[in-house]
């Protein structure tokens, strides 16, 4: 089932892009830095496991880029899709025990989106904006950091065995559009995500979440 949804997501935006001509095509780059954590949920609801790990687990910034099309329906709304490379996870801040200073969790994902932007004001210099989508993430590489406490170096593992390779993410963002020329758009946005599906298979799950600030600049043709 969740391989179907992830075909269907994939290919849904790129079927509608195809029935239209360019002319109301946006193309562009995005880029932005996250915020990151993650939500736990254990299976039998124990309460104290959870605790320990809450106050042993922090956030961590982390980057993502990418690249946009867009397909403007109207004057006020358009619909997206792309692809973007995020680095998304958390930190165990200190097991003293272990003589470890941090644990650095990255979990690296392709994304590919299907949404839709709402412009307040389209045909003036400066527009809000509103967006929600759905992403699904691939995963190309999970990896674990030890980071010794007093020293430089930096030790290096896969992160778990078991990582979900497809995951469901739904994402919002608020923010302005600035018109650069007449074909140039600007856009910065606050943007929050939060995964439907846990990192991975186990009775303590892991779902990331991430809040961020991202620009794009897409130019019509």
């Amino acid at each position: 089932m969740k391989n179907t949804f992830a075909i269907l997501f994939c290919c849904l935006p790129f079927l509608v892009f195809s029935q239209d001509t360019l002319s109301k095509w946006s193309w562009g780059v995005i880029g932005g830095v996250e915020r990151c954590g993650r939500e736990l949920k254990h299976a039998n609801n124990d309460e104290s496991l959870l605790k320990v790990w809450n106050d042993l687990e922090g956030n961590v910034w982390r980057l993502s880029v990418g690249v946009r099309a867009q397909r403007q329906l109207n004057s006020h709304f358009a619909v997206f899709s792309g692809l973007s490379f995020t680095d998304r996870g958390y930190r165990i801040d200190t097991l003293q025990d272990a003589g470890l200073n941090s644990l650095d969790y990255h979990f690296r994902y392709a994304e590919i989106p299907a949404g839709i932007f709402y412009y307040s004001s389209p045909n003036k210099k400066n527009s809000l904006l509103a967006g929600a989508s759905m992403q699904v993430a691939f995963s190309v590489g999970n990896k674990l950091y030890f980071n010794k406490d007093g020293q430089t170096a930096r030790f290096e593992m896969q992160a778990t065995p078991d990582l979900n390779p497809i995951t469901l993410n739904v994402s919002a963002a608020l923010g302005v559009r600035r018109a650069i020329t007449n074909t140039a758009r600007f856009d910065i946005y606050v943007s929050g995500n939060q995964s439907l599906s846990p990192i991975a298979i186990g009775p303590l799950e892991r779902r990331l979440i991430s809040i961020g600030l991202f620009v794009s600049v897409l130019n019509a043709f």
